[in-house]
């Protein structure tokens, strides 16, 4: 074990004679031991302290899960579902968590594993050989099976959408549709037969079955290969204090209530890069401005709804991204962890924020009094958010797929649901943590249970229809959007901010908030053609120097945005 020694230690070190002969007197007298006794402690303190884990067994089968879940959500559902397995089968199982990040890095993790396993099986198994044909095939959704063995990618992603190929790894649990989508297309995912052993459950006919989509959010993969386990929405959570020490009397409910003046460099911001959830946010933040002007062309014109749309889209781009623009100007910072919001907002580090609802709920209820009382507050952004599926799936070549099986079929059960939003000591609720996540079950949303659970009063079913996701629009520039946020309003955001503050309280219509707000270089066509065709390009140099170079393009324009305003301060001084 070594340790850290500061540097007026290091510099004794050279000096021995005298210096050592004082050591061992030290010691002898009995000097050092109390320091020795002390950095035990220190490093025997976390050995002591940590949570005791629940022994594997002899016998014990097992289920190796990957998730971006936190410590309560790992913690409620193994100790339920290892209640349930035994009572189901008569044996005990343990759960091995696979936590490398949010859901960003669990799909960089999955990539990486698929590929070095797939690898093995077509070099060693196969006996064929490895070529970046093949790198690409493999997991190529736009391929289709090809039995020519002259065409190294169709072969082989024929060859792997026909193996057992896996990662060592069962379920992937936790995160938006959006990753599950892509995976399965990629056949990272298969059929966990889930909806042929619940066909009243997954019946989009039904008036307590799930849907298989909602205000245009997917719930459910048709082939089986995902199911969306609870359900979540998105919205600004805020500080009720610090608002009031701002002079904001109103709470934040819209998006656009965030580029509020007096709420610069007060407002926290995720990394859509870093968290694949949040991401979603900016998506929503573009959708409701083309829903927007989609209204707004529709009552002002006859044109077919086609012409129609396709204008909305374009201009409802654009305000989308402006409106980023306008929020990240007013940023203190972008999170790279979507907890790391709400809990920076309760204690007065930021006065408001965006979040995923449950971590706004929960950070909400963690900081209130003995009374109830608390200073951090959520509101979901009504008309500006959809309500999205947290899904679950089974991954290829599982090594213990019955297990797997057993606990998608739990965690899709009554029982499971209670868990997410039941309070803790409540029929069929959690033990220990209070989870404030929605069940996807509609049948839960009744008169009999809702006195059990911790937000008796949201319906998501109700509010995810008073938002209309359309996936054309967005979904294909999701990476994009990413990409862009990142270049916009990240690495330029100390010339963003400067220039906002030289804005002052200049109207949105003035000549330097126009130059502010310019994003024509990134308009709709071009981020669908030239932008996007550069991020799926297997070249990753050639992403490098697109970043660098709209990134360069926008700190000149905010520079530019900020001279503009300076000089009209000179010009027309107050």
């Amino acid at each position: 074990m070594s340790f850290f020694f500061p540097n007026r230690i290091l510099k004794g070190i050279h000096h021995r004679g005298a210096e050592d002969a004082k050591v061992g007197m030290d010691m002898r007298d009995g000097t050092l031991v109390p320091i020795l006794v002390a950095l035990a402690l220190v490093i025997a303190a976390p050995l002591c302290l940590r949570e005791p884990q629940t022994p594997q067994g002899a016998g014990a089968d097992m289920l190796v899960i990957i998730s971006p879940h936190n410590e309560a959500i790992r913690f409620e559902f193994s100790r339920a579902f290892e209640e349930f397995y035994r009572t189901k089968t008569g044996r005990n199982v343990h759960i091995d968590w696979r936590l490398p990040g949010g859901t960003t890095e669990i799909v960089r993790y999955l990539n990486a594993e698929f590929e070095a396993g797939f690898r093995s099986y077509w070099t060693q198994k196969l006996k064929r050989p490895w070529n970046r044909q093949v790198l690409e095939g493999f997991s190529d959704s736009r391929l289709t099976e090809g039995p020519d063995k002259t065409s190294p990618a169709q072969y082989a992603r024929k060859a792997f959408l026909n193996s057992d190929v896996g990662c060592g790894i069962d379920l992937f649990f936790g995160g938006g549709s959006f990753d599950f989508i892509n995976l399965a297309n990629r056949g990272f995912l298969v059929d966990s037969g889930i909806l042929d052993r619940n066909p009243t459950l997954f019946s989009n006919g039904s008036d307590t079955g799930i849907p298989q989509a909602l205000g245009g959010e997917p719930y459910w993969d048709v082939h089986g290969r995902w199911v969306g386990a609870c359900l979540a929405g998105f919205g600004i959570c805020y500080n009720s204090d610090v608002l009031a020490r701002l002079g904001i009397s109103s709470p934040p409910k819209e998006w656009v209530d965030l580029a509020d003046r007096r709420l610069f460099k007060a407002v926290a911001l995720a990394d859509p890069t870093k968290s694949g959830s949040l991401a979603k946010v900016y998506e929503l933040m573009v959708q409701q401005q083309m829903n927007l002007r989609l209204s707004e062309i529709e009552k002002s014109t006859n044109n077919q709804q086609e012409q129609n749309e396709s204008q909305a889209v374009r201009e409802g781009w654009e305000r989308g991204l402006q409106l980023i623009i306008r929020l990240a100007a007013n940023s203190r910072y972008f999170s790279d962890a979507a907890p790391k919001v709400p809990a920076d907002v309760a204690y007065g580090e930021a006065a408001a924020g965006m979040c995923i609802d449950f971590y706004g709920r929960s950070e909400s209820e963690t900081v209130a009094d003995e009374k109830g009382q608390t200073r951090l507050r959520y509101n979901n952004v009504v008309g500006g958010t959809s309500v999205g599926a947290d899904s679950i799936a089974l991954l290829r070549g599982a090594p213990h797929p019955e297990t797997g099986k057993a606990f998608i079929d739990f965690v899709m059960s009554r029982e499971g649901q209670k868990l997410w939003n039941f309070r803790p000591g409540t029929p069929g609720g959690p033990v220990r943590y209070s989870l404030r996540r929605l069940p996807i079950r509609r049948d839960l949303y009744i008169e009999p249970l809702r006195p059990f659970m911790a937000d008796r009063e949201v319906d998501p079913y109700r509010d995810a229809q008073i938002f209309q996701y359309h996936q054309a629009w967005t979904a294909p520039l999701f990476a994009t959007l990413r990409f862009l946020v990142r270049v916009m309003c990240i690495d330029s955001r100390e010339e963003l901010v400067a220039a906002r503050a030289a804005l002052g309280d200049a109207p949105v219509g003035s000549p330097a908030f126009e130059k502010l707000l310019d994003v024509s270089s990134v308009r709709y066509d071009v981020a669908m053609r030239e932008i996007r065709e550069t991020l799926r390009s297997e070249d990753r140099l050639n992403e490098v120097r697109l970043a660098d170079i709209l990134t360069t393009h926008f700190r000149n324009q905010y520079r530019e945005a900020e001279r503009i305003a300076e000089q009209s301060c000179v010009l027309s001084p107050k």
